[in-house]
């Protein structure tokens, strides 16, 4: 609902606004040109170019949603139409194998006779694609949307294209979701099938794509691609380039509220804090009970009661009582009479006499010291025996060599060592990860020395590449490149150095 609301035409539209607001001459945002190069767009279409051209497999290109999937099929189909024929199939065309064959024999133009079952048909029509790209023009078969066909079509495409000459026959190009490469995995033939995964924009790539646009329609680099502004572009548009172009004037004109945007601070309301407060009168009420208990716990352990207090008493012995009272005594209690006790006379003590100082004892004599023993001489060292020579290692045994590649034409076979040796420019004609593919080619004229072929490799796999002459600066391999032999069939090689190889 948002993305519709900043696209509405309400009040004039957005770019109306943009103009007012930036003084913009265009709008940036419908612009198709320039082709954007980066995040490996430029890359899988000059892949699709050469792979349509001279390959032997399927080509699937995924992506997300607004990756730009449709617009590379378009730049692909305008830059290579004049050595291809495109061929759109339709999504009516796609809803059964049926609708499939009708339309490849419309395309066709009646090159599959009438009356076949659909199977048969399209496995017709890739046998009859051979013939054209004999001609000289090969044909491509684009399936745009191709998570919206049913596998079995699908398949079916693949499976006909596979069991027909994969190096002249018609290439078809899928694109769509990550479900297609899901449902092409499940099939026999899905080796047969090369894989290009767009991946998102990043922030770095969405100021790459808008730059020129914002330049060519007059607007300030400064302003609208500041980097607060860069940042929210990137996290509404998740890497997409249709979020992109629906969300862009939108933050540009200040309607969209910045990404992680700082909460305002509210008091909480009183419906809110209803079970907070229930849950603190909870824990305040079970505490109070908790202590009570405590205390009445305490209160009635045996020993816990206070002593009573000492209390004094004194006796006064004087005239202002008869003779056996006792002060502070029991008025009650019956009179006492206390005789008198003889005091004990008390015994001198002796008085003490004089110490008697006893003598000190004479101190002993101090031992003489005996003698040190003389040392004994120190035993000379033996020698030590010399250590025995460490034996040598045994040589590890060397692997065996790799079995070495044989090829099926020696005579016009170079190793890609000896070709990146050579100076100079060559034609490259044709590339495979089959030797079969170029030398379908090299037997159109099997007496030219001009061709030879070579082995690398490419992704882990085998690359055959089967070249034309040798030239000293590349002005020279353009002017051959346009009088190659005309049963070559090649209508535009790959002009190359020799040290690219």
């Amino acid at each position: 609902m948002a993305e519709d609301t900043l696209n509405s035409l309400e009040g004039g539209g957005l770019f109306p606004r943009l103009q007012q607001r930036y003084g913009l001459r265009e709008n940036p945002l419908e612009m198709d040109a320039p082709f954007f190069p980066d995040a490996m767009r430029q890359h899988v279409l000059e892949s699709l170019r050469h792979l349509c051209g001279f390959g032997d497999m399927a080509l699937l290109v995924t992506g997300a949603p607004g990756s730009g999937k449709t617009r590379l099929l378009a730049e692909l189909v305008r830059s290579e139409s004049a050595r291809l024929e495109f061929h759109r199939i339709p999504t009516s065309a796609l809803t059964s194998s049926a609708a499939l064959a009708r339309d490849l024999r419309r395309f066709s133009r009646s090159g599959t006779p009438e009356g076949l079952e659909p199977r048969e048909a399209v496995y017709r029509y890739f046998k009859w694609s051979e013939s054209r790209a004999q001609r000289g023009q090969r044909q491509v078969l684009l399936i745009d949307d191709a998570e919206r066909v049913a596998p079995d079509v699908l398949n079916l495409l693949l499976s006909a294209f596979v069991s027909a000459n994969r190096a002249v026959a018609a290439v078809p190009v899928f694109a769509g979701s990550d479900t297609v490469n899901q449902a092409f995995s499940r099939d026999a033939d899905s080796g047969y099938l090369h894989h290009f995964l767009l991946p998102p924009l990043t922030r770095n790539d969405i100021a790459a794509y808008l730059e020129p646009r914002v330049h060519r329609a007059g607007g300030s680099k400064d302003e609208l691609l500041s980097t607060f502004r860069l940042k929210q572009i990137h996290v509404l548009s998740q890497g997409s380039f249709g979020r992109l172009k629906r969300v862009t004037p939108g933050i540009w004109l200040d309607m969209v509220a910045p990404p992680r945007s700082a909460a305002r601070i509210s008091m909480p309301s009183l419906e809110s804090m209803r079970w907070p407060a229930l849950a603190v009168v909870l824990l305040g009420a079970s505490w109070w009970l908790v202590s009570s208990q405590y205390d009445a716990a305490v209160q009635n352990q045996p020993g816990s009661a206070q002593a009573p207090e000492p209390v004094r008493k004194s006796i006064t012995i004087g005239p202002d009582l008869e003779p056996g009272a006792v002060a502070g005594a029991d008025a009650n209690a019956s009179p006492v009479e206390l005789e008198p006790e003889p005091l004990k006379e008390l015994e001198p003590l002796p008085e003490p006499g004089p110490i008697a100082e006893e003598p000190e004892p004479e101190p002993e004599p101090e031992p003489e010291p005996e003698p040190e023993p003389e040392p004994e001489p120190e035993p000379e060292p033996e020698p030590e025996p010399e250590p025995e020579p460490e034996p040598e290692p045994e040589p590890e045994p060397e692997p065996d060599p790799e079995p070495a590649f044989k090829p099926v034409r020696p005579e016009r076979f170079v190793a890609i060592e000896r070709l990146r040796q050579r100076t100079g420019w060559t034609l490259q004609l044709v590339a495979g990860n089959q030797e079969q593919t170029v030398l379908n080619v090299l037997d159109r004229l099997p007496g030219n020395e001009n061709l030879s072929y070579s082995l690398g490799e490419r992704k882990g796999e085998p690359w055959f590449m089967l070249v034309f002459g040798t030239y000293a600066t590349r002005e020279a391999a353009e002017s051959a490149a346009l009088t190659l032999p005309g049963a070559l069939r090649i209508d535009q090689p790959w002009i190359r150095a020799y040290d690219s190889f």
